[in-house]
């Protein structure tokens, strides 16, 4: 059979879980209100690599992502909410690039993004009031996608080679959201919550650059952070928002060739989203 890459078996997999759970939502009871929303995402992306406390990689750029969301309320005012969204661009790296003796010196690169995000949460909406909701959720989420270092320049001027990486990460959520109504066609929302690792993966395509066969690495898991806030005008929504990823040191993984690593790594992304509802 032939090797197919970790990202497009993930992509394949939460296409199926999206559309089984749609699908499975046709079979519950009959929804009190359901929502779709389609939207655009502009990123403000930050990757940091750091080896003890000193910074060894900064990326930074813009991303660009489509994303869909369904939202069904039963009369039991029980929700069910899958998410997915594409996501991808090209961004600066600001790193260090090395030889078989250890020597190492600043580079500079540019490095390309891909990946898909799928998050399917179960939550319960009350109303205090009727302008007012309040909805505790909980779920699950997978992040998966390909990053690609170009090959760029070392600070004396040679050449430097990049290779691939593909990472995926596997979470469970917990948030809160509400929403507010100022008119009949008007209103505030705005959620926060955490997000608590299950499973961290990256596998780095050293064979690429002739560093022996491919290793795979399990980053160590830490908790992370999401928020979100804006506004729903008639068929239209404007939102501002954050989402995190934290991973700790991994374990050392030799291939017979190099001794690999993934260094403490963090991913802050804040960005601005405009949706249509129908």
């Amino acid at each position: 059979m032939k090797r197919r890459g970790m990202l497009r078996v993930y992509s394949s997999l939460l296409m199926l879980v999206f559309v089984t759970a749609c699908y499975g939502s046709l079979l519950l009871p009959a929804a009190f209100a359901d929502e779709s929303t389609a939207y655009l995402a502009v990123d403000n992306f930050t990757w940091k690599e750091f080896d003890n406390s000193e910074r060894v990689v900064k990326e930074s750029g813009i991303l660009y992502g489509v994303g869909f969301i369904y939202q069904k309320e039963f009369e039991s005012h029980v929700t069910i909410r899958p998410v997915v969204e594409l996501f991808g661009g090209k961004v600066n790296y600001d790193g260090h690039s090395c030889d078989l003796f250890g020597f190492c010196q600043p580079a500079a690169s540019k490095v390309g993004y891909f990946g898909i995000k799928f998050e399917g949460e179960l939550g319960r909406i009350f109303r205090p009031d009727e302008s007012l909701s309040i909805e505790p959720f909980g779920g699950f989420g997978l992040r998966a996608w390909r990053r690609v270092i170009h090959n760029g320049t070392a600070e004396d001027g040679s050449a430097t080679a990049g290779y691939r990486e593909e990472w995926a990460t596997l979470y469970a959520l917990f948030g809160l959201r509400g929403g507010m109504d100022l008119t009949g066609k008007t209103q505030l929302f705005a959620e926060a919550g955490v997000k608590l690792p299950l499973y961290n993966e990256n596998k780095a395509y050293v064979s690429d650059i002739g560093l022996g066969p491919d290793v795979t690495l399990h980053p160590g898991k830490q908790a992370s952070f999401f928020a979100e806030t804006g506004i729903k005008l008639d068929r239209f929504t404007a939102s501002v928002f954050y989402d995190g990823l934290r991973f700790s040191k991994s374990s050392t993984v030799s291939n017979g060739f190099i001794a690999a690593y993934q260094p403490r790594s963090t991913a802050d992304i804040y960005g601005v989203k405009l949706g249509v509802v129908f």
